[in-house]
């Protein structure tokens, strides 16, 4: 898909008239196909006059680019070659950078017999009496003025034409980011004169994409384009702009009603956008999620407005989609320390600042240490120390989980060896990231490693979400049976939330389930907890598979576990998770104090 400038560019090459633009120092910096061909080159951005025109045409040029410069538009012919003259309209123009420029459009190029033929009431005029000149060079001055009126209409018709074009979406009709940009610059100009305030919101359509895969492109389009209509529609948005793919912008009048009444009409407007779609004999049902930043309270200038109205909408997204939030600048903190770790990840890993600590796995029954698992832990030179959630979830949107992990893994093996070799421990387990889980040769390229290290598969135990093999349950099915086949343990980590789909329960080769620890922690706050884990332990039992709770805190829920039968347990009642140093002491400690 071209991009709103080059698609911009390819309108104005179309045009049948030379157009250039030029910056404050007379340099060119852009021009037209047509422009390019009336003077014979390509080679001209960055150079003068100077490089194509005789001196004494150039002192013109300037002269009449320094007037435009100062704020004034002209309409002269000028002398462009021997015999060569160019009727040229220029306009004053602020560059990104803030300073002045100018952009111009050639309406005609005439001939020597052509400007001959425009300039003979000069000399006519001139061997006639005073009066008789002033007669003729009014009526002369007449003629010439409408027919440059004309032309110049027609050219302003046609610029108006080309405007609305590229500022207009082709799929919904609403306008674009263009002349999104063009109405949020009225909008404060205006904001400032009556000092009324405004928002400007983001809104997307949650998971478009499965959208477009169930129901195809010109269904995906048909939403875009009554959601589009439904946001116009709403009493309080004074202009709607598809800003791309299933992304809105709008700007909207702010009645002075308080933030909790502002965030509950907000969300009214969304529900009301987000109404089924009818297509054909179809109903689509889609939701969407919104963010809005406020002018002047938010910020005074466009981009950051706009800007604090995206993070807005990415937070109501992480939240839980469906949803909608009003910036206020603890978002934006927020927003910059998730940046600042995304970007300070790959030098942490590079650094070994990401480390394992190891909680220990023990035995329900004879309260011996079976295993334990590696969690990574990083403290941030600036930030301290980073939620283990936090950092993962900032690393799977960073597409670096992958590389977390296998770092940890490289990490965990090379420590935890010796205590394997010497026997304080049966096993280590180990989480694996849901992009290595369905990558092809995962399996060999772990097992390859453990053979080099000289670690017996039967050692290791890998943690795996159900969510991390919905994606390719084909891939992640033969990595897992390939790792089984040589004797490495599955887990099925976080149990009894999110999908807990029995079907993969059968399929997929699985020695544990562990079991979510918000449901450890619902021990004695709900009576049906209790039952639910009763029916996993029976569960477990039928699959030949053992069970592991996490997340022990307290001796109650210690008797509880241990009474139904579960098989291993791991939470802070025994240690929380510990440094390679602090663990190995520990281990050494505790197997004293088990004997």
């Amino acid at each position: 898909m071209i991009s709103a400038l080059e698609h911009l560019r390819q309108i104005f090459d179309a045009l049948p008239y030379p157009v250039f633009a030029k910056n404050g120092k007379h340099q060119w910096i852009y021009g037209n196909a047509a422009f390019e061909q009336l003077i014979g080159t390509d080679d001209y951005i960055g150079k003068d006059d100077s490089a194509y025109f005789p001196m004494e045409q150039v002192k013109v040029f300037r002269t009449q680019d320094r007037r435009v410069f100062g704020g004034e538009e002209s309409l002269n012919e000028e002398e462009i070659g021997e015999g060569l003259f160019a009727l040229t309209r220029k306009i004053p123009l602020t560059l990104p950078d803030g300073s002045l420029g100018l952009v111009a459009i050639i309406l005609a190029t005439l001939k020597s017999d052509a400007a001959t033929t425009d300039r003979a009431w000069i000399s006519e005029a001139l061997r006639r009496e005073p009066a008789e000149q002033k007669q003729h060079l009014e009526t002369s001055w007449s003629e010439r003025h409408e027919e440059l009126q004309q032309r110049l209409t027609a050219v302003e018709s046609m610029h108006s034409s080309t405007l609305q074009i590229a500022r207009t979406d082709a799929t919904t009709g609403l306008m674009n980011r263009l002349g999104f940009d063009a109405e949020i610059e009225k909008a404060i100009l205006a904001s400032k004169e009556s000092g009324k305030p405004f928002g400007v919101a983001f809104i997307d359509v949650d998971r478009f994409k499965q959208i477009n895969d169930r129901f195809g492109h010109a269904s995906g389009d048909k939403v875009l384009t009554v959601v589009g209509r439904r946001l116009n529609e709403l009493s309080d948005v004074f202009a709607v702009a598809r800003w791309g793919g299933d992304e809105f912008a709008l700007l909207t009048e702010l009645p002075n009603i308080g933030l909790e009444a502002l965030s509950q009409g907000f969300e009214e407007a969304r529900q009301y956008a987000f109404r089924p779609v009818k297509d054909g004999n179809r109903r689509i049902s889609i939701s969407g999620s919104a963010g809005m930043a406020v002018y002047p309270d938010d910020a005074t200038d466009a981009e950051e407005l706009m800007r604090y109205a995206d993070i807005a909408l990415i937070r109501a997204k992480q939240s839980g989609r469906g949803r909608v939030l009003i910036f206020d600048h603890k978002l934006n903190d927020a927003e910059k320390r998730r940046t600042r770790i995304m970007r300070d990840l790959p030098e942490a890993i590079a650094n070994g600042e990401i480390v394992p600590y190891y909680q220990p796995i023990i035995c329900t029954s004879k309260r011996t240490v079976r295993g334990v698992e590696a969690l990574a832990r990083w403290t941030h030179k600036e930030l301290g120390p980073i939620d283990p959630a936090e950092l993962f979830e900032l690393a799977h949107m960073a597409a670096m989980a992958s590389d977390v992990d296998k770092h940890l893994r490289t990490m965990a093996l090379e420590q935890v060896k010796p205590w394997l070799d010497n026997g304080l421990i049966n096993y280590l387990s180990l989480n694996i990231s849901p992009q290595d889980i369905v990558c092809e040769d995962f399996a060999e390229k772990f097992l390859g490693r453990l053979k080099a290290m000289e670690i017996s598969p039967q050692s290791i135990c890998v943690e795996i979400l159900e969510s991390a093999i919905v994606s390719d349950l084909g891939l992640a099915h033969a990595n897992l049976e390939q790792l089984s086949a040589a004797g490495v343990k599955i887990a099925l980590d976080d149990y009894g939330t999110g999908f807990s789909n029995l079907r993969a329960l059968l399929d997929l080769p699985l020695d544990k389930l562990k079991l979510d620890q918000s449901l450890v922690r619902a021990l004695g706050t709900n009576n049906k907890v209790g039952n639910l884990l009763i029916s996993i332990m029976e569960l477990a039992k039928a699959l030949d598979v053992r069970v592991v709770a996490e997340g022990i805190e307290t001796r109650l829920q210690s008797s509880f576990i241990t009474s139904i039968g579960c098989d291993l347990m791991q939470g802070y009642l025994f240690s929380p998770p510990l440094p390679y140093a602090q663990m190995n002491e520990w281990l050494g400690e505790y197997r004293e104090k088990v004997a």
